[in-house]
Formats: structure tokens, C-alpha cells, sequence
């Protein structure tokens, strides 16, 4: 029994030689954090060529305000004739068509914003996300750090307890309890190293890093009043993007009333070579061509009825859009002001668990406690520290939550 109480000691009394330490590894902060997964991130890179992709197609509707100029070649050959060959530049310009083209690129105008208003509510979901990575990270090596404290702590109450147990004034059983503690101490240490990894990994694919980060510490600040919230809220870059995709299929569903207009097109062409030449000589035409809808089988009324319903969807998911912008800000506010609370609530916890387990130890050496009561008043101290140390990293993300929420310029 003796031998098996040492090996368990052995190997837990080196891990509290061997403190948790970040200082070999590469400090980040959550501004660098930020920038790198930013430029990390391929959703977001592949979002952004969907913007340009719009952009593009903008710019080709647009294209149909102005005119057009070719250049034609042809080389014919018919049964029982002489080849025919023609050259000729030829022009063409659509003067009239209901204003269906106008009101087109005022349609792809809006969802080329709206693409870009999404682009720019990523970029502020993903920064809400590398903010979680880094603080998880941060937790994580708080607690490894707070458990390695631990294990010496444990470590040096084994030590006292022997020497008091070798003189008769502790019971081998106290000694043995100490032990089973450093047990589950160590447990709870390799559990955290554990996370940490595991939060490193997270980390570093958020930023493309490779090395082992060091997250420096995130200062406390506190969030502004609600109704600011709510506010910005209403203006969020995605609740925004719904208002211009409204406002797209709007135009949509004119360009279906516009359906019955008349159109007008004027072309011309100008021929330098055309042979056999026609008699008499001729070197250009030009004509003007008048389309009016008189019947469509009914394309024109399943159109229109199309985009309504179209534009009437889009205006539903406005305000789903509106709705889901305040729930999330009110969310995001009430957790804020718990988890300050929490903290605040914590942090007086802890000052009273330490002062106990203090007064526990000086207590045992009087005999007025057995060294359960001690261990108890550790245990509550170590575990009090983390839920601090959690409480602190739930705080500081849930106001990157609000700021989030509210589409809030993110410092």
C-alpha cells in the first residue's frame, strides 16, 4: 500500500514542479486576433467575389443604355449562284423599351448593396467568433494555470502532513485523504492542459498562425444603455440588406407591369464590301422596329403574379430580418449585465474563500478542525477561482456579443 500511495505521488508532485506557463509562446491580442482571421477566413474571401460577381452584372445591364458597333464578314455559297461575300460595320441602339432597362439596373443596384451589407455582417459574425476562440483560450490557460497553483498548494499540505504525522500529531488517514485530493488535483490539471490544447488548435485556425499563442488579457468595459442598442440594431448591416433586397424585388415586380410596353430599336449598317454588288449601288441601310405585346399566352400575368409574391416574401423576411436584430440586442444585454453581476458576485466569493481556507489551516494546527475541514476550505477556494475566472471570460465576451448584435462598429 505504501509503494502504491508513492507512485501515485511521484508523478503528481512533478506536475506541480511543472507549473502551466505561456511564456514561451507568441502573444496575440483580440485587434491582431481580428486583422488575421479576417484575412484568413476563405467564407468571407469567397463572399467577396460574389459581391464583384454582381457588381459585374450591374455594370453589363447598364451597358444597355448605350449603343452597340460591329464589325460583320460573311462568305456564302449557293447552288446554281456565284459566291456572295459582304463587309459591313453595323450599329444598333435601343431607344425605347418601356423603361424596363432603367428600372433593371436599379434592381441590380440594390442587390449588389444588399451582397455587400451581408459581406460586411459576416466580417462582424466572424469577429464575434475569433473573440470566442481567443477568450476560450484565455480561460483555458487561466485555469491550467489556477490548477497547477493548486497542485503545489496540495503538494506543500502533504508535506506539512507527514512531517505532523511522523512526530504523532496528524493521522496517517489526513495524510492519505491529502493524497487522494492531489489525485483528483491532477486529474483536473491534465483535464485543463487538455482544453487548452484543444483551444489552441481553435485559435490558431481562426488566424492561420502556427506557433503556440499567449492571448494577452482583455480589459473589463461596460456597455452603453439599451435604447443606443436598439437603435443600431434597427440600421444593421444585414437588416439593411433585406431592406435593399425589398427594394430590389420591388423593381422586379415593376419590370412585370412594364411587360406590355411597346419597345423601339434603330440599327443601321454601312457595307464596304458586297459582292455581287446590288444595282444600284447600295452602301447602307438603316431601319426602326417597333414591337407591341398584343398576346402572350399568359407569360405576362404569371410574371407579374411571380413577382408580387416575390416581393411580398422579401418584405417578410425584413421583418424577420428587424425582429431577430432587437431579440438578439435584448439577449445579448440581459446576459451581459448577469455575467457582470456574476462576476462582481464571484470576485466577493473569492476574497471570503481564501480568508476561510486560511483561517482552516491555522484552525487545524490549533486542533481545532481535522484536515477534511481544510482540504474542503481549498477545494472551495480553487473552484470559486475558476468559476471567476470563467465568469471574467463570459463578461467580456457577452459585450462583444451586444456590440455584435447591434451591428455596433467593433473596436
Amino acid at each position: 500500500m505504501k509503494l502504491l500511495l508513492a507512485c501515485l505521488l511521484l508523478p503528481a508532485a512533478q506536475l506541480a514542479a511543472q507549473d502551466f506557463s505561456t511564456s514561451s509562446m507568441r502573444s496575440i491580442t483580440v485587434a491582431e486576433t481580428r486583422s488575421l482571421a479576417l484575412g484568413r477566413s476563405e467564407d468571407l474571401a469567397a463572399a467577396a467575389e460574389g459581391v464583384a460577381q454582381l457588381d459585374a452584372a450591374e455594370r453589363q445591364l447598364a451597358s444597355g443604355f448605350r449603343p452597340s458597333f460591329d464589325f460583320n464578314a460573311s462568305l456564302s455559297k449557293q447552288q446554281n449562284s456565284d459566291a456572295a461575300s459582304r463587309g459591313y460595320f453595323s450599329a444598333a441602339y435601343n431607344l425605347y423599351s418601356g423603361m424596363r432597362d432603367y428600372v433593371a439596373v436599379k434592381a441590380a443596384s440594390s442587390r449588389s448593396g444588399a451582397a455587400r451589407l451581408d459581406l460586411e455582417r459576416a466580417r462582424q459574425r466572424l469577429y464575434l467568433s475569433a473573440a470566442q476562440a481567443y477568450l476560450n483560450l484565455l480561460a483555458a490557460q487561466r485555469e491550467a494555470a489556477i490548477r497547477a497553483g493548486q497542485l503545489e498548494v496540495t503538494a506543500r499540505r502533504i508535506s506539512e502532513l507527514e512531517s505532523r504525522a511522523a512526530i504523532g500529531r496528524s493521522r496517517r488517514s489526513e495524510v492519505v485523504s491529502a493524497r487522494s485530493q492531489l489525485a483528483q488535483d491532477k486529474a483536473g490539471y491534465l483535464a485543463a492542459l487538455s482544453d487548452e490544447r484543444l483551444a489552441q488548435q481553435a485559435l490558431r485556425f481562426m488566424t492561420g498562425l502556427q506557433e503556440d499563442l499567449a492571448p494577452a488579457e482583455v480589459e473589463p468595459r461596460g456597455g452603453a444603455p439599451l435604447a443606443g442598442y436598439l437603435e443600431l440594431a434597427r440600421s444593421r448591416p444585414d437588416v439593411e440588406a433585406r431592406r435593399l433586397a425589398a427594394r430590389s424585388y420591388g423593381y422586379l415586380a415593376e419590370i412585370q407591369e412594364r411587360g406590355s410596353l411597346p419597345t423601339l430599336d434603330l440599327a443601321a449598317n454601312y457595307f464596304v464590301l458586297r459582292d455581287p454588288m446590288p444595282a444600284p449601288e447600295s452602301r447602307w441601310d438603316a431601319g426602326a422596329f417597333l414591337k407591341v405585346p398584343l398576346y402572350t399566352g399568359g407569360a405576362l400575368k404569371a410574371g407579374r403574379d411571380a413577382a408580387y409574391a416575390a416581393r411580398r416574401a422579401a418584405g417578410l423576411a425584413l421583418d424577420l430580418a428587424l425582429r431577430q436584430a432587437l431579440s438578439e440586442v435584448l439577449s445579448a444585454y440581459d446576459e451581459l449585465n448577469y455575467s457582470l453581476l456574476q462576476e462582481r458576485t464571484l470576485a466577493e466569493a473569492l476574497v471570503l474563500a481564501e480568508e476561510n481556507a486560511r483561517y482552516q489551516a491555522e484552525d487545524y494546527k490549533l486542533g481545532l478542525v481535522n484536515n477534511l475541514d481544510v482540504l474542503a476550505a481549498l477545494t472551495t477556494a480553487q473552484q470559486t477561482r475558476l468559476a471567476l475566472s470563467q465568469a471574467q471570460a463570459r463578461a467580456r465576451l457577452a459585450l462583444i456579443k451586444l456590440e455584435t448584435a447591434a451591428g455596433a462598429e467593433l473596436k
